[in-house]
């Protein structure tokens, strides 16, 4: 097993076992996809100054050129994409948009954001790379495949946005939109750590989630559609992000902390659930 692979394994477990039927070309493009994913989020939670992290991005930006100009990629991710997810043909304007979705929250990290900057945002750190999972692995036609990674990738990336509220704003990110902020009477100017203890919090995360609720439903109801036997690792995705976004529904959207966790059963059932082709709603 490759070392990507290793990492997939380590890290997107159920990913890992979903994809298991799959021809070896599509493993391999599927976790190329999730490593690059993995490394981005890790940059832009990680403790490096604002100008270490402006320059990872320069050399992304630049990277991604030499994969689409037919250069030898710098880095071993890079030569990665190159092997293994050119022959799918993926558009590169999405990779540029995962670039540029990543850069509104890294160097600097994203503060009150207008809605539409936040779906923006969602666009390029979560909707793009459903889009290129279900390209790879999918087989659904273009508009079904936009349809399906905007509901998806939305519903989770506004449920991470909704469960990591506490660290996140720790860390000087404020998801929240400012409109929710100033219908909760809390002002987007305040420092975050102060945004986070605001009594009001609760009615801004609740709009947010009212959001991330219609996703979901109309979500399953596309899969529900649609299904085939190679979506299994969208399924799975799906159902572990509803599964939290349940738990914070049903406790309340005045609780932050703990973050809602799921037990090892929980996840192995969840991951059954979507190799049997069954959906949480």
């Amino acid at each position: 097993m490759s070392s990507i692979g290793r990492l997939v394994r380590k890290n997107y477990s159920a990913v890992f076992w979903c994809t298991l039927h799959y021809p070896k070309a599509k493993r391999e493009a599927v976790y190329t996809l999730y490593a690059l994913f993995k490394h981005f989020d890790d940059l832009s939670s990680s403790s490096l100054s604002e100008k270490e992290k402006g320059e990872i991005f320069a050399a992304w930006q630049r990277e991604i050129v030499n994969i689409y100009d037919k250069k030898v990629p710098a880095t071993n991710i890079g030569r990665r994409i190159y092997k293994n997810c050119m022959r799918f043909k993926l558009e590169r304007d999405c990779f540029e948009e995962i670039l540029n979705s990543f850069a509104m929250d890294c160097p600097k990290p994203m503060v009150a954001p207008i809605l539409q900057e936040l779906k923006k945002y969602c666009v390029g750190v979560s909707e793009v790379p459903c889009y290129l999972i279900l390209k790879i692995i999918g087989q659904f036609d273009e508009d079904l495949t936009m349809e399906m990674s905007h509901r998806i990738g939305r519903a989770v990336e506004l449920t991470q946005i909704l469960k990591n509220v506490k660290e996140d704003m720790l860390g000087g990110h404020v998801y929240i939109p400012e409109e929710f902020l100033t219908a909760a009477d809390i002002d987007k100017k305040l420092p975050p750590k102060e945004i986070l203890i605001h009594k009001n919090l609760y009615m801004a995360r609740s709009q947010l989630a009212d959001i991330a609720r219609h996703d979901y439903a109309e979500a399953y109801r596309l899969l529900k559609e649609n299904h085939n036997k190679n979506s299994k690792p969208v399924v799975y995705m799906l159902n572990l992000y509803h599964a939290y976004f349940e738990q914070m529904d049903k406790r309340g959207w005045e609780i932050i902390s703990p973050k809602p966790i799921l037990k090892v059963s929980d996840r192995i059932k969840l991951l059954w659930r979507a190799i049997s082709g069954h959906f949480a709603i």
